[in-house]
């Protein structure tokens, strides 16, 4: 019976202790899907017009649990055509941060696009993670595919 009473004790303290965090984590994760990606700019745009356009919330799609806004329904359909050839690698996260092992958030207009793929960086008073990854190719032997690699990696064991 003590023994009993001792697990009961410990899985409340522990439901105690960490409900707090699944829920603000479960509310965050809602609050940022309820959201437009890319603050609400056109992935199309991106690669159709070569730079970002505000798209609006009468035409959007989702994919891979992200709202995307488009500037019309011609956008809308392209997107819905082939989604992955215009989402962003990273949606909501700078892929220099993540090379180094950080998640930061993005600044939807600092954005360069690597064999087709749409990258959107970071950019702060502090960093500018499109310069950084720039800087990280021209002072050294590393290439844009090594540091994709090390993005997605990081990525991966940061989302869980």
């Amino acid at each position: 019976m003590i023994k009993h009473n001792l697990r009961l004790l410990t899985a409340i303290f522990t439901l105690l202790v960490f409900l707090p965090g699944l829920l603000a984590y479960a509310a965050d994760n809602e609050t940022v899907h309820d959201q437009p990606a890319l603050e609400g700019y056109s992935p199309v745009s991106y690669h159709e017009q070569g730079h970002p356009e505000k798209g609006s919330r009468d035409h959007q799609s989702t994919y891979q649990g992200n709202v995307y806004w488009f500037t019309g329904a011609a956008q809308k359909d392209t997107f819905d055509a082939n989604p992955a050839a215009f989402a962003p690698s990273f949606p909501r996260s700078c892929p220099y941060n993540l090379t180094q092992g950080r998640l930061e958030t993005i600044d939807p207009t600092n954005f360069k696009i690597v064999d087709g793929q749409l990258l959107l960086f970071h950019r702060s008073e502090e960093r500018d993670g499109l310069r950084q990854w720039e800087e990280s190719i021209s002072s050294s032997r590393i290439t844009e595919k090594e540091l994709l690699r090390r993005a997605k990696g990081n990525f991966l064991d940061l989302k869980f």
